[in-house]
C-alpha cells in the first residue's frame, strides 16, 4: 500500500533538505541549513573559498559578515558552521511550550512552524582542548521583547545538549576600523586567482617590498605601482601581494586602530614583533 503524503510543508522540506545534506558535516564538507537564495534578505556568499573552512560561507546580512570576519582572524577558531539548525524541530517546540513562548514560524505568525537556526557554530582550541561555542549576531536596537523569547529557545535547545558557551554578539562586540581592514585584504588570502603571482615570487619580491615600506615617503597604491614597473610585473601585482602578506599575517600593522588607506603609506611592524589577537565576541 502506497504511503500517504505528508501535508505538512514544513516536515516536507526538512526532509528534503537533510537528504541534500544541510545542517550536516564539518569543515569543507559543512552545507548551511540556510543559503542566501532560500530566504529575503540583503545575503553575501563569499566569493572566494573561507580561509579555515576551504568552502563558501552564506551569511544573511552584512552583520553576520563582519563577525565572520572577526572569526577567520582568530588563531583559536577551528570551524565555522553558518545557520546551524537546532533539529529535530519538535525539541525546540518543546522548549517554547515549557517556557511559555511562540515558536518562530514560516512567514512571520501565519505560516507553518520553522526550523531555528543559529547564526555560528564554532570549533576553538582552548588551553584544555577543543570544545564548542555558539553565537547569535544582532544590532543593540534589534534585541526586541521577540528576539529575547527565541533566543531563550535557542540558549536552552544548547543548555540541553551539553553546550554552554552561547552568547549574543552586537555590534560593540566588532571593531568597526579591523573590519574595514580584513575586508580590504580578505581575498589575497591565497594566490588560487593570481596565476601570475606564485609564492617564490613573494619570497623573492618580499624583503625588497618590505624595505621599500619602511623607507620611502610614498603612499601604498603609488608605491606598489612603482614596484610593478621595477620588478616588470603587470599592474596591481605588488598590492596584492602586500594584501597577502598581511591576510596571512607575514606582515603586520596596527589593524585594530588605523585604517588601511591606499593612498597614504602604512606602517608595517618590525618582523620580529608578535601578532595580537582581536576579541571574537566571547571567543578569543
Amino acid at each position: 500500500m502506497a504511503k500517504r503524503k505528508r501535508s505538512n510543508s514544513t516536515e516536507t522540506k526538512i526532509e528534503k533538505w537533510i537528504k541534500e545534506g544541510r545542517g550536516q558535516g564539518e569543515g569543507a564538507g559543512y552545507k548551511p541549513w540556510l543559503e542566501i537564495q532560500d530566504v529575503a534578505s540583503n545575503g553575501y556568499a563569499t566569493r572566494n573559498l573561507g580561509w579555515k573552512t576551504l568552502r563558501k560561507h552564506h551569511f544573511l546580512s552584512d552583520f553576520e559578515l563582519h563577525y565572520f570576519y572577526t572569526l577567520e582572524w582568530s588563531s583559536y577558531v577551528l570551524d565555522i558552521r553558518e545557520q546551524y539548525p537546532l533539529l529535530p524541530l519538535k525539541r525546540t517546540v518543546e522548549i517554547a511550550e515549557r517556557i511559555g513562548v511562540e515558536h518562530p514560524r514560516e512567514n512571520g505568525s501565519t505560516g507553518p512552524l520553522k526550523v531555528i537556526t543559529t547564526d555560528f557554530y564554532l570549533i576553538v582550541q582552548t588551553q584544555t582542548g577543543q570544545k564548542t561555542v555558539v553565537r547569535s549576531v544582532k544590532p543593540i536596537d534589534k534585541l526586541t521583547v521577540r528576539e529575547l523569547e527565541k533566543f531563550d529557545i535557542e540558549k536552552i535547545f544548547f543548555e540541553e545538549i551539553g553546550i554552554t558557551d552561547w552568547g549574543i554578539v552586537t555590534e560593540t562586540d566588532i571593531p568597526k576600523i579591523f573590519i574595514k581592514n580584513i575586508g580590504w585584504f580578505y581575498d589575497a588570502k591565497t594566490l588560487d586567482n593570481r596565476p601570475n603571482i606564485n609564492l617564490a615570487l613573494i619570497n623573492r619580491l618580499e624583503p625588497r617590498l618590505y624595505k621599500a615600506i619602511k623607507t620611502e615617503e610614498m603612499g601604498l597604491s603609488n608605491l606598489a605601482l612603482k614596484y610593478d614597473e621595477i620588478f616588470g610585473l603587470e599592474y596591481g601585482s605588488c598590492l596584492f601581494i602586500i594584501k597577502y602578506l598581511l591576510a596571512n599575517k607575514t606582515w603586520q600593522t596596527d589593524i585594530m586602530n588605523k585604517l588601511i588607506n591606499p593612498s597614504e603609506r602604512i606602517e608595517i611592524f618590525d618582523k620580529q614583533m608578535n601578532d595580537k589577537s582581536v576579541g571574537m565576541g566571547g571567543v578569543s
